[in-house]
């Protein structure tokens, strides 16, 4: 790119993306709540508990520091991490990071695929909008032999970082839109 200054500046203005926004009749704090028991009350017999192992709100201990979430050396850029990352702390006060199993990997877009939302909740009239960005999203390409391995020679999963799905992110915020209950009309 000729103007990298010029593509910086043009992002930091960008606001997180509006492709999966869903609107809620909750008020964000009250949405918030209602993800948070929503995962939690995921029966282990449903194959989204592991899509959706965990739910931690901002600000909690187990949140992620923005360091961790941004983008790792090998990673693809993340415009929509990077929006979220650019957003004040009190615009981010009522969002939820939603992880799945360490191990666990669902068929999107032809891969074996993996990442953890963030969930970000903004006040809209008297309900909230919900959009996802997704951090470290990853793919499962099968076992790679390693002679070096991180316990010795052998075969080890194939995992390498991958773009973002916005079909893992649209399938996130239509399910909670439905878990949630309906949109103000």
């Amino acid at each position: 790119m000729r103007f990298p200054a010029l593509a910086a500046l043009l992002l930091a203005y960008m606001p997180p993306s509006q492709a999966a926004e869903v609107t809620l009749a909750q008020p964000p704090a009250a949405a918030q709540a209602a993800i948070l028991r929503v995962i939690a009350e995921l029966p282990p017999q449903v194959p989204l508990r592991r899509r959706y192992r965990l739910a931690v709100a901002y600000g909690a201990p187990l949140f992620p520091a923005d360091a961790d979430l941004a983008p790792q050396p090998g990673e693809p850029a993340n415009l929509d991490i990077a929006a979220w990352l650019r957003l004040p702390t009190a615009r981010r006060a009522h969002d939820v990071l939603i992880t799945p199993d360490a191990d666990y990997f669902w068929h999107q877009d032809g891969t074996e695929y993996s990442a953890q939302f963030i969930v970000h909740l903004e006040q809209r009239g008297m309900g909230s909008a919900l959009s996802i960005a997704q951090a470290h999203p990853t793919a499962l390409y099968g076992r790679k032999f390693h002679l070096l391995g991180r316990t010795g020679p052998g075969y080890y999963q194939d995992i390498r970082p991958i773009a973002p799905s916005s079909q893992a992110g649209a399938d996130l915020a239509a399910w909670l839109a439905v878990a949630l209950g309906p949109a103000p009309p």
